[in-house]
Formats: C-alpha cells, sequence, structure tokens
C-alpha cells in the first residue's frame, strides 16, 4: 500500500498543518517576551550604570580642574618654590598645604588621595584618607610614568591606570612649576557600584576592566566569568549582547552583557546578568520554550493513538478482510467496531460476503448441471456415428449373404447396444470399456476376416477404475477407417492399459501440490500412422478447434476429458519407427466412490 496515499500520512501531514502554525505562533509569543524582559532589564541596568559612571566621570573632570587651578590660585604651592627646602617656613608651607588636601577630600567623594611631588629634591607629600602605605607606593609606582607625559609631545590618558600588587587605582598628575608636580589618586574599587544591579543574582554583578580584558576592580565575578566578558568588549557598542558560558557536564549558562566605555581612561565598565536570575519571574516562557519540541510531539502521538483506535485499526481490519475475500475465502466476518459509522460498514462489507458465498454456491452448482448436460449432449455425440457404421457393415454383410456371419454380427451388436443403455452414466468401468471394446473389434472382424486382429492389455487390479463411457472407441475406429488402408497386410490393433506412480498435480486444489496416481490407455496400430500435417496438428492440440469436422471423435473425447479432469488428463499422438500410429490417454486412476467424491 502506498504510504503517502494512506489516511494515516494525509491525517499526520494535516494535524502537522494545523498545529506548526499554532506552535509557532506560541514560540514567538515567549521569545517576544524574552526579548521584552530583556529590553526592560538592560534599559534598567543601563540606566544605573550610566548614572553611575557619570556621575564618576562628573568627579574626575571637577579634580582635573582643582589639580590644574593648584598653581594659580594656592599660595602656599606657589610660596615653596621659593623658599629654602627644609626650612621652618617651608615646612609650614607644607603642612598648610597638607591640611588643605585632607579638607578637599572631603569635598570630592571619589577621590581618596591628594599628593605634591618636589621633582628637584624627591620629595614626596601624601594626603590620603586611609591605608597610607598601599596609597603611598600606588603614588610612587605611577610617578615615573606620570613624569614622562611632561617630556616631549607624548599625549596619555586624562588619567592613567597603576596596577598594584592588592588592588589598582586611577592617578591624575599636573606640572604647577619646574620643581613642583601635584596628583590625585583614585581607588579602582570606590568606582564600580555592583549593589545598583540588584537583578544580577548570586552568579552577576559589575567590574571595571582594562582595555586588555583584564579586571581592574574587585567584583563578585569569577574569573571565568570576567574573561567571557572580555572576550565580547567589542560588542559592548550594542545595547546589550547574550553572551553564553559553557559549564562543564551541564547546559550552558547565559548572561545579559552590557557596558560603557570610560571618557576619561582606558578602561570599561561592564555587568553581567545572569539570564536565570533575570528571568525569574518568567519560569512559565522558560519551560514552555524547552518543552515546545516535546509537546507537539506528545500531542502528536496522543492523537495518532486515538485516531489509530478509532479509525485506522477497524480500517486495517476491514482492508484485511476484503484481501481475504479476493483470495477466495468468503467465510470471512469481522467483528463491528464501536463507532457506528464503521460498524454500518463492517455490518455491510459480513452482508456482502454472506451473499457472494450464497450466490458463489448457487454459480457453481448451476455450472455443475450445465456441464452435466452438455457432457451428456458430447456423449450421445457418439453413438449415432457407431450406430450408422454398424448398420453399414450389416448392410454389406448381407449384400454378400454371409448368413453366419450375420447372426456373430447381430450378436456382437445386441451385446454392444445392451451396453450402450448403460452409457447414459456419467463414468463407467475400465473392465466395462474393455469389453465394449472388444464386441466393437469382434463386429470388425467380421467385417474384414482374415484381414484383421487385436489384443486387449490391461494389468490385473485395474479393472475397477472408472473414466467416461466411449472414451476408447474413437480411437480405435478412427484406426481401422484411416491406418487399415494396406488390405494386402494383416491389421493389428493393441490396446495396453497399466497404471503409473504417483505424480505432483497442483490444478485440484487452489493451487496446492498433490500427489495423484494416473491411468495409462494406450491404442496401437501397424497401420500407415498419421500423416505428418495431421500429426503435428494434434500433437498441437488443434483437435479440438474443429467440432463439427471429421476428427469430431477425437474432439469430443479431448473436451469430456478436460471438462472432467481438467489439465490433469491429456492426449498424445505420434508414429512407431516401423509404422503404425498410437494414442496414448491418461486420466487419473479413481474408483467410482473416489470420482463421486471429487
Amino acid at each position: 500500500m502506498n504510504f503517502i496515499r494512506s489516511l494515516r500520512f494525509k491525517f499526520i501531514v494535516g494535524l502537522t498543518l494545523i498545529m506548526l502554525p499554532l506552535f509557532l505562533l506560541m514560540y514567538y509569543n515567549n521569545v517576544y517576551a524574552m526579548n521584552v524582559v530583556r529590553d526592560q532589564v538592560s534599559l534598567t541596568s543601563m540606566n544605573h550604570l550610566v548614572k553611575s559612571v557619570e556621575q564618576n566621570e562628573r568627579v574626575l573632570q571637577e579634580t582635573n580642574r582643582y589639580l590644574y587651578s593648584l598653581g594659580e590660585r594656592d599660595p602656599d604651592i606657589i610660596s615653596l618654590f621659593f623658599l629654602k627646602y627644609g626650612s621652618g617656613d617651608y615646612i609650614i608651607a607644607k603642612q598648610r598645604i597638607m591640611n588643605k588636601f585632607m579638607t578637599d577630600i572631603g569635598f570630592y567623594n571619589l577621590i581618596d588621595s591628594f599628593f605634591l611631588y618636589d621633582a628637584i629634591n624627591d620629595d614626596l607629600l601624601l594626603a590620603t584618607s586611609g591605608d597610607y602605605d598601599i596609597k603611598m607606593s600606588l603614588v610612587q609606582q605611577s610617578m615615573p610614568v606620570q613624569m614622562q607625559q611632561f617630556e616631549g609631545d607624548i599625549q596619555q590618558p586624562e588619567w592613567g591606570i597603576v596596577r598594584g600588587e592588592s588592588r589598582n587605582a586611577l592617578v591624575k598628575t599636573v606640572r604647577i612649576n619646574q620643581q613642583f608636580y601635584a596628583g590625585a589618586l583614585v581607588d579602582m574599587n570606590a568606582l564600580n557600584y555592583p549593589e545598583q544591579f540588584t537583578e544580577s543574582g548570586d552568579r552577576g554583578g559589575a567590574v571595571i576592566v582594562g582595555i586588555d580584558g583584564v579586571a581592574l576592580s574587585n567584583s563578585s565575578l569569577s574569573a571565568d566569568q570576567i574573561k567571557l566578558a572580555a572576550a565580547h568588549l567589542p560588542g559592548l557598542k550594542n545595547p546589550y549582547q547574550v553572551i553564553s558560558e559553557e559549564v562543564p557536564k551541564g547546559k550552558a549558562r547565559q548572561y545579559l552583557m552590557l557596558g560603557l566605555p570610560s571618557a576619561m581612561s582606558k578602561m570599561n565598565y561592564v555587568v553581567l546578568l545572569p539570564e536565570e536570575d533575570m528571568m525569574r519571574n518568567l519560569p512559565f516562557f522558560q519551560r514552555i520554550i524547552r518543552l515546545l519540541p516535546i509537546g507537539a510531539a506528545v500531542i502528536l502521538i496522543t492523537a495518532l493513538v486515538f485516531v489509530r483506535q478509532l479509525l485506522f485499526r477497524p480500517m486495517n481490519m476491514l482492508i484485511r478482510g476484503m484481501r481475504r475475500v479476493s483470495r477466495g475465502e468468503l467465510d470471512v466476518r469481522l467483528e463491528p467496531p464501536p463507532s457506528s459509522e464503521l460498524e454500518f460498514v463492517t455490518r455491510s462489507f459480513n452482508q456482502m460476503t454472506s451473499q457472494i458465498q450464497h450466490l458463489k454456491i448457487d454459480v457453481y452448482e448451476e455450472q455443475l448441471r450445465t456441464r452435466e448436460a452438455e457432457f451428456k449432449q458430447l456423449q450421445m455425440q457418439i453413438n449415432p456415428h457407431f450406430y450408422l457404421n454398424s448398420l453399414n457393415i450389416i448392410h454389406s454383410l448381407a449384400s454378400l449373404q454371409k448368413h453366419e456371419l450375420v447372426q456373430q454380427m447381430a450378436g456382437h451388436l445386441a451385446d454392444y447396444f445392451r451396453f450402450s443403455l448403460r452409457a447414459g452414466k456419467r463414468v463407467i468401468r475400465l473392465d466395462e470399456e474393455m469389453e465394449h471394446i472388444r464386441h466393437y473389434l469382434e463386429i470388425q472382424k467380421l467385417r474384414f476376416p482374415n484381414k484383421l486382429s487385436f489384443s486387449l492389455e490391461v494389468d490385473a487390479g485395474l479393472g475397477h477404475y472408472v473414466l467416461p463411457p466411449l472414451t476408447l472407441q474413437p480411437f480405435v475406429e478412427n484406426a481401422i477407417i484411416h491406418g487399415f488402408q494396406r488390405r494386402t497386410e494383416p491389421f493389428v490393433i493393441r490396446i495396453k492399459g497399466h497404471g503409473t506412480a504417483m505424480v505432483s498435480d497442483a490444478s485440484m486444489n487452489h493451487g496446492e501440490t498433490e500427489q495423484v496416481p494416473m491411468l495409462f490407455l494406450t491404442i496401437e496400430d501397424n497401420g500407415v500412422g498419421f500423416n505428418q500435417e495431421l500429426l503435428d496438428r494434434l500433437q498441437q492440440g488443434q483437435y479440438a478447434e474443429d467440432p463439427g469436422g471429421q476428427h469430431i471423435g477425437i474432439w469430443n473425447v479431448a473436451h469430456r476429458l478436460m471438462m472432467k479432469y481438467g489439465e490433469v488428463a491429456g492426449l498424445a499422438f505420434h508414429n512407431q519407427v516401423d509404422g503404425g500410429a498410437t494414442v496414448v490417454i491418461h486420466i487419473p486412476a479413481q474408483t467410482e466412490e473416489e470420482e463421486g467424491g471429487a
């Protein structure tokens, strides 16, 4: 059966075409909802980040202006250039500068250190709010780099980055005169506000990274997360990015990444928000997206099981029943399915097969009656033919005034006619058929004295087998009429009968092979034999094509055998090597009881 043309295939395709737009719409809605959440969260987080960065940048810009104004408005810093290093006035001026720096630190909330560096005397004055040693180390570490920006035309960023052992910082240095330099230091951790991004949960956070991707501030992010963020720094020009982190033996974890580059230094403010925590208010949509393919498969399988029980299974049962009926099994009866429509179809099928079965029996019985009538009609075709020949023989003997022969002829003819009264039967025994042939040949011997002889040789135990009446006579008669032409030589007819072992037959049992015993009857003579043209026609079975011609006897016997036995029986014709014709008849060896059962 062509699966593409089946109802099962059409149902699957139809259900898929109906469900596919619904699933696509649901999938689109879920993806759209998640994108809306991403947009809203990224917008909120970006607003916080922009606000924080702008605040930081504003403080750094104000600090720049403050540092540039020291050389013009601070008299103590100006006076140091004219005072002797180490003098009392020099020390008092430095103390006043220290007090001023400590006071100004309070006004600039991000700045935790101001310093003044005497390049000629290599003296560093540092005012800081805490961790003096760490801040002093960072300032001393940055001074060589900061001093280079005032040599030649090398342009440095507004604020330099100093990487320490325990922490990093931003440093800004300005040149007041040939001797003194002033500057400010900002701890990187003071620029980072991870607490603003409450959506990040325990697995997200904020961090400041340099252009090389190395973290500059402390962060709740792991080293792998910072490395992941650093790999996507070029995408910060977008409003946000969705990036993935590979988890060993687990599903990849997704993050919403956003950030801003700093205008005051070579660094970037970066925020990572885990989607798992960000979407915690949308668990249904996340699960729906993951379960959409599974849900579609479950719905499709459920629908197929339901339709299979309701439609496909009864239809397959009906198709199997039709196939059995097509093979000739008319006793098929189907159980009615639960649905009323298919129950009507099934009952109609059962009714139809029952009617066909009865109709076939009626047709078969009618065929038997027709074949019986035809068989009797064919059988009657032979009797008048022989009667006419017998009358011709009696007429010839009477003309010759051979009264004794006429008496013998009349006796044999009476026995022959007595047999004919029983020839209306469907079958007769072989010994009865042979006795009938003997009477016929005795009549022919009276016609041709000393010119005709015969022999009947039938194996013992074969006489009880049956055959259609007058099966042998047409061939014996034809042998005398057509073979007995050389009247100067004695004409001999030999009739033999023998059985054979079982042979295979597949035509009598619906194609199943069955072993059938066969009976062979042979009519031989020493006459002129068949001419080649006639022999060719007989061997090709053309004797059955002309029921009205001169070989009506042969056609009659062949047709009766075919009607009764089918292809199991047959005729064979050939000429003997030393002259004469041979006809072989083979039929199933059946007793009268077996023939009646068949």
